[in-house]
């Protein structure tokens, strides 16, 4: 019987090294987490603000990465929740929560991975070694294998739902077709309420997960991610999506990612997210 605990962690990642050589991310999680909150209690990751990014073992920054991999997983064990919601900091933040509720959760549970890009590379794949382009392959226990141990479990590529993919690297296409990995399109997530929720069950799936890169978002009227795309889905109907899925699965984890704060922005929509993730 795996073990249940009885709390919540609200987790703030601010790592930024995952996404290259500039900040943005570091105050965009910040952004998030300060301002947005209204005082609810979190619990912050130590990340370095060292300018040193370094190229080893095929991932920039990897040195800072394995150490700030750590401190999460260090947090994580002595909190030992039950259910996560994560604000990051770069796609690569993923690793330690979404690896921890799977095995808390003995494998049932669906990974609703919501993003632009596939975030399916390895280090040998990558073109530009940017670990926030690998954080789904790592998951599933493909990547450098020092990040790899530090995951609490390994993904099954059974449990990965992908949504709003518009940026696929050739490799990363090229695995999804191989592994069979289910994706829906915007324009399924648009139109077609109830999809998502459709295939979680027909997966028989209890419990969810939830990655919100806010590039999956359509770049038009949400400006704000760090590598956006045109076309994404629109808040309303991420907001309905995330409704239905509350009321049908137990949301174990949720998260949001790669704001990259601008002067002025319209912060309306990221704090309906918020406000939603700290209710799960």
């Amino acid at each position: 019987m795996t073990y249940m605990a009885s709390r919540s962690l609200n987790l703030v990642f601010p790592q930024w090294q995952g996404s290259g050589k500039r900040k943005y991310l570091y105050y965009g999680a910040k952004t998030i987490a300060g301002e947005l909150s209204d005082g609810a209690r979190y619990i912050e990751v130590d990340v370095s603000m060292e300018d040193d990014i370094r190229l080893e073992k095929g991932i920039w920054g990897y040195h800072q990465i394995n150490e700030q991999l750590a401190n999460a997983r260090d947090i994580i064990e002595k909190e030992h929740p039950e259910k996560i919601f994560l604000i990051g900091g770069d796609c690569g933040t993923e690793v330690a929560p979404v690896s921890y509720l799977n095995k808390l959760y003995g494998g049932d549970l669906a990974i609703l991975w919501l993003d632009a890009h596939g975030d399916l590379n390895t280090p040998v794949t990558s073109t530009s070694h940017n670990f926030h382009g690998m954080p789904l392959r790592c998951l599933l226990g493909e990547s450098e294998p020092t990040l790899v141990v530090q995951c609490f479990s390994a993904l099954r590529p059974l449990q990965v739902i992908m949504g709003g993919l518009r940026d696929l690297d050739p490799a990363e296409a090229e695995f999804i077709e191989k592994t069979g990995i289910v994706c829906l399109k915007v324009r399924d997530m648009e139109t077609d309420e109830g999809r998502m929720s459709e295939i979680i069950r027909g997966k028989r799936f209890h419990n969810l997960y939830i990655h919100i890169d806010v590039d999956v978002l359509d770049s038009g009227k949400c400006p704000w991610a760090l590598c956006p795309a045109p076309d994404g889905i629109s808040t309303g109907a991420l907001m309905r999506m995330l409704l239905d899925l509350k009321a049908k699965f137990n949301i174990a984890g949720i998260s949001v990612l790669e704001l990259k704060p601008v002067e002025g922005m319209d912060l309306g929509p990221i704090k309906r997210l918020v406000k939603f993730c700290e209710g799960i």
